[in-house]
């Protein structure tokens, strides 16, 4: 097989791989009640939409290409894995969880993707202000959707705001803003129309 077919191939096999994220539903949200959820595709683009806006946003120096890079792939290991909602995660244990995440990773990327592993692992550890601004995008997105969800009445989402302290702000004073913001909002029963306006 010729240089160009190996390559042709490693890009095939991984969106037949990856394109599950589009059927894969963010689990949390049905154990809250919520019936077709996004998906973890839905979720992805929308944490890169947030990540990007906070890189063009934030007084830090940042490489908005290595955000990018990071919120594509932070997720990516749940093509293998699947959603698995928090409390599953903490009842199999950080270390199980991470070993589970490390082979699923080196499944989808192998060694011809490893700025993509590496990529991932710096999310996964937040080592860096870009793996922050990726963190903190995951948890807006996900405070978002639930103020969403309890605005179409599609499940009881209030435990996502039980714990305020439960959400980092990875050193971002943007971030805690933005959270001051959607725990208001949480609490004033208000959420912006689904409409165009």
């Amino acid at each position: 097989m010729s240089t160009n077919t190996e390559a042709a191939d490693l890009l095939l096999r991984l969106i037949c791989r990856t394109e599950r994220l589009e059927s894969f539903p963010r689990t949390g949200w049905q154990v809250c009640g919520v019936q077709r959820p996004e998906s973890i595709a839905a979720h992805s683009y929308v944490v890169t939409v947030i990540a990007l806006w906070l890189a063009d946003h934030i007084d830090e120096e940042v490489d908005t290409e290595r955000v990018l890079r990071i919120a594509l792939v932070h997720d990516l290991a749940e093509a293998m894995l699947t959603d698995l909602p928090r409390p599953v995660k903490q009842m199999l244990g950080t270390q199980a969880y991470r070993e589970g995440e490390n082979r699923a990773t080196e499944r989808l990327f192998g060694e011809h993707l490893a700025d993509w592993k590496d990529a991932h692992d710096e999310y996964r550890d937040a080592a860096s202000v870009e793996a922050r601004i990726v963190k903190a995008s995951d948890r807006i997105q996900m405070l978002a959707k639930a103020l969403q969800y309890r605005a179409e009445h599609r499940g009881r989402v209030e435990r996502f705001f039980a714990d305020r302290s439960a959400y980092k702000d990875y050193g971002i004073p943007l971030v805690a803003t933005i959270y001051d913001r959607l725990f208001e909002y949480f609490e004033s029963h208000h959420w912006f129309a689904a409409d165009y306006d």
